[in-house]
């Protein structure tokens, strides 16, 4: 069984033991070019619809593209292509055409919920008008899309794409069931731009109770870099995920570690990923002197990456505009420490399990920090903070989640509970 397949005899185990919800799950087809299995949207609703097929709900994707094959989908799951015809201005579609209608509301009535991923999309203020003139439900998990809009002390950056989200998706988000967000920082940017809009903060999962069972924790005697740990020995640094250098922080990360070594520093850095931003990384190791220090790995998958993972001793992720990042907790729960920044959303939720260690800002000089406080922990320290590692990795179960959002779901708009925000502020997800 391939990860997140549906085993064609899984147990029904509905949340509330009633009859099965409706859910449709819209992706509309976007202009970033990353393969599908390489793609954050759809990487994480894969998974929710998985883990809601397993648990009995008629649940399924709506994928709203020019291309039918853009997207992948694992065995036992539902996908209907809907074809992006319709107006289009500024190279945008901003409406589908009768026949793209027709196919999205296929069957639908006010039972139904259609779950849309993402914002900033023009098409999105047609298709909920659509869907509230017939008094259909909608709910919107953002994907950490206005994560750019702000610099880290809250200073608007991006004044013309705020504009538009304000002037033309407000009303969409505020006219939502809920927005599910991932972070507090997220929440705190959506209500800056449409504060009416009823927010629950829900961290999205890496792995299903249901269909594997909790991770196990294999307990290493010490870190790679050496028995006495890594102030002792050559630690490892690693990051896996898209090598876009600017999002990730994948410069920080390069500078950082070369003012590491010229600090004294001993560790190895290994960077592993897909992108076309590879080259541009190397002759930047290559002009600071620290090509022999740092390995480029092609993309890895599955098992063969876990392998590689584990042998680190840290994950570094100076990411600038990443929420609650896959990558990180996957090897969290390999048992790899964390060194990252606040962007990602996970400050307090890695500090109450001990689990790593903060970036504390977005410069090379504090990444250089971040590697040489990581070095000098004894073993003893390293393998607490292993064990930390693992503990908050095992928090973001996609079991957890899809029955958190099917309460949720199944709270009409009018209700008390969603009257108010709902915060989970600890970073975990929580029914």
């Amino acid at each position: 069984m391939r990860a997140y397949d549906v085993p064609p005899s899984s147990t029904v185990r509905r949340p509330d033991g009633g009859s099965p919800l409706s859910v449709r799950h819209v992706i509309i087809e976007n202009k970033e070019g990353y393969p599908s299995f390489a793609n954050g949207i759809h990487q994480n609703t894969r998974s929710l619809v998985t883990e809601q097929t397993v648990s009995g709900e008629a649940s399924r994707i709506l994928f709203l593209s020019r291309d039918p094959n853009g997207m992948t989908v694992p065995a036992g799951i539902r996908m209907d292509h809907v074809p992006l015809d319709g107006l289009r201005i500024l190279g945008r579609t901003v409406s589908l055409s009768r026949r793209s209608r027709e196919a999205f509301l296929d069957g639908a009535d006010t039972r139904t919920i259609f779950h849309f991923h993402g914002a900033r999309q023009p098409l999105l203020v047609s298709l909920t008008r659509m869907l509230r003139r017939r008094g259909i439900p909608y709910v919107i998990s953002l994907h950490a899309c206005f994560s750019h809009f702000y610099d880290r002390a809250g200073r608007l950056v991006k004044p013309s794409t705020a504009l538009y989200v304000r002037l033309l998706e407000r009303r969409v988000l505020e006219g939502a069931r809920f927005v599910h967000v991932i972070t507090a920082l997220e929440q705190a940017e959506l209500r800056r731009l449409a504060p009416k809009a009823r927010s629950v903060l829900v961290p999205h999962g890496v792995y299903s109770s249901a269909l594997g069972g909790r991770p196990g924790f294999v307990d290493r005697s010490g870190p790679a870099g050496g028995s006495s740990g890594p102030a002792g020995g050559s630690p490892v640094f690693g990051f896996c995920g898209r090598l876009a250098v600017f999002h990730k922080g994948l410069d920080l990360l390069i500078e950082g570690f070369a003012l590491y070594r010229r600090q004294g520093g001993t560790g190895r850095l290994v960077v592993m990923g897909p992108g076309d931003e590879r080259d541009e990384l190397m002759a930047t190791t290559r002009r600071l002197g620290i090509e022999s220090a740092v390995t480029f790995e092609g993309p890895r998958y599955g098992a063969e990456r876990d392998d590689i993972v584990r042998s680190w001793d840290f994950f570094a992720f100076p990411s600038r505009l990443d929420r609650w990042p896959t990558a990180a907790l996957e090897a969290q729960i390999l048992g790899v420490p964390l060194l990252i920044t606040a962007e990602a959303g996970m400050t307090e939720a890695m500090t109450r399990h001990g689990a790593g260690l903060l970036i504390e800002d977005l410069t090379a000089e504090a990444v250089a920090q971040s590697l040489a406080r990581a070095a000098s922990l004894d073993s003893a320290e390293w393998r607490a903070m292993s064990r930390g590692a693992h503990r908050m990795g095992c928090s973001a179960d996609w079991t957890v989640v899809a029955a958190r959002l099917h309460a949720l779901y199944r709270t009409t708009p009018a209700s008390p509970a969603l009257s108010e925000d709902m915060e989970a502020t600890d970073g975990s997800p929580v029914l």
